[in-house]
């Protein structure tokens, strides 16, 4: 899919340059003239990169643009602007996952600067992803998607640990049955042949855990299996 562009620019010459040049790039281009259409268009487009010029005619600035976008995205901007005040940097430099880039450019340097911002987004957002996802387990961090426990050291988890430790997580202090586990991890087949091997992985587990005691899996008899964690300081 291509990375859509939504250009803010309203000298008509330059933005049918900049859009035909981009587009021979690989890039989608939704070209609007004012700041007063910003939102309606970001809303509607949804690019993944704002081009905005400093200069617009009109009520809105492209600096007033940008702090409306910022009140919901942080999609990278690009400012473009004839001018090279340095207070107007500080002002564009302000909205933050910016850049500048001052008038006259070529495509090709545009293109590149285009192409840094969204691996630098893309990297960020992948970044919060995975921190959003980790579990606080007392002192212990868990993250799913790398499947490690974070104490003093990272643990490294089995694909079969991670997935035994997310369902319990996810029924944190609440006993989830032993015939649960199996069919969540193993499906329905087999389910007597695969008892030894969740014996296993819950045997790994409380070794892995055992450096806080305030965390632990506990066996309720003829009920199944609990994560307990004693004065919990956890999130989801």
């Amino acid at each position: 899919m291509m990375n859509r562009i939504l250009l803010i620019e309203d000298d008509a010459n330059l933005a049918f340059m900049l859009t035909d040049g981009l587009e021979s790039e690989g890039f989608e281009v939704y070209h609007i003239t004012r700041g007063e259409d910003a939102i309606d268009a970001f809303t509607s487009y949804e690019p993944n990169i704002i081009l905005l010029d400093v200069n617009l005619k009109g009520v809105m600035t492209g600096f007033d643009v940008s702090k409306e976008i910022r009140k919901i995205s942080n999609i990278p901007i690009i400012f473009t602007t004839s001018r090279s005040q340095i207070e107007d940097l500080k002002e564009g430099f302000k909205v933050g996952n910016v850049d500048y880039l001052k008038k006259p450019y070529s495509i090709r340097e545009l293109g590149l600067r285009i192409n840094a911002q969204l691996i630098r987004y893309q990297e960020l957002q992948k970044a919060t992803q995975t921190e959003e996802e980790c579990i606080h387990l007392a002192n212990y961090v868990f993250s799913p998607s790398d499947q490690t426990l974070q104490n003093i050291d990272t643990i490294h988890l089995q694909k079969n640990e991670s997935a035994v430790l997310s369902i319990l997580c996810e029924n944190i202090e609440k006993v989830v049955s032993k015939k649960d586990l199996l069919e969540s991890i193993w499906g329905d087949k087999e389910i007597p042949m695969r008892e030894a091997s969740l014996y296993n992985v819950l045997f790994s587990l409380r070794a892995k855990l055992s450096a806080d005691s305030s965390v632990a899996i506990l066996t309720i008899p003829k009920l199944g299996y609990k994560l307990s964690v004693v004065n919990k300081n956890f999130e989801n």
